[in-house]
C-alpha cells in the first residue's frame, strides 16, 4: 500500500498543478498497485475510482468516465446499496449518459439515484 498511496499523493500534487494527464496516469497506477495489494473493495480502491472517474469527465472522456462508475456501483452495490456514496455515484452515471447521448441509460441512472436518496 505504501507504493500506492506515492502514486495517490503524486497524483494529487499533479491534479493541483493542473497536469491532468500526469494525474490521470498516476492514479491508475495507484489504482493497480491497491487492487493488486488490498482489494477490490477496500475504501482506498474506492476513492481512486471516484477521483479518476471525476477527472475524466472534466476531460470529457465521458465513455471513460462511465466505466469507471460502473465499477464503483457494482462495488457499492455489494458494500452499501443504499447509501449516499450509491445515490452519487448512480448520479454521475446519468451525467456521463447524458452526455454520451445515452438518455434511457441516463433516465435509468436518475431514477435510481432519486430511489435511493427516498429511502435514507
Amino acid at each position: 500500500p505504501d507504493i500506492g498511496m506515492t502514486l495517490w499523493n503524486l497524483g494529487n500534487a499533479y491534479v493541483k498543478a493542473k497536469n491532468v494527464v500526469k494525474a490521470t496516469k498516476l492514479f491508475q497506477e495507484c489504482l493497480s498497485v491497491w487492487v493488486k495489494s488490498l482489494h477490490a473493495t477496500h475504501p482506498l480502491v474506492i476513492a481512486v475510482l471516484d477521483g479518476l472517474s471525476s477527472i475524466l469527465f472534466d476531460q470529457e472522456l465521458y465513455a471513460e468516465s462511465f466505466q469507471l462508475n460502473r465499477r464503483l456501483h457494482n462495488i457499492l452495490k455489494a458494500l452499501r446499496p443504499l447509501s449516499e456514496d450509491m445515490a452519487t455515484v448512480c448520479h454521475s452515471m446519468g451525467m456521463c449518459c447524458l452526455e454520451i447521448g445515452q438518455l434511457d441509460a441516463a433516465e435509468e441512472a436518475f431514477t435510481e439515484s432519486v430511489r435511493i436518496e427516498s429511502a435514507l
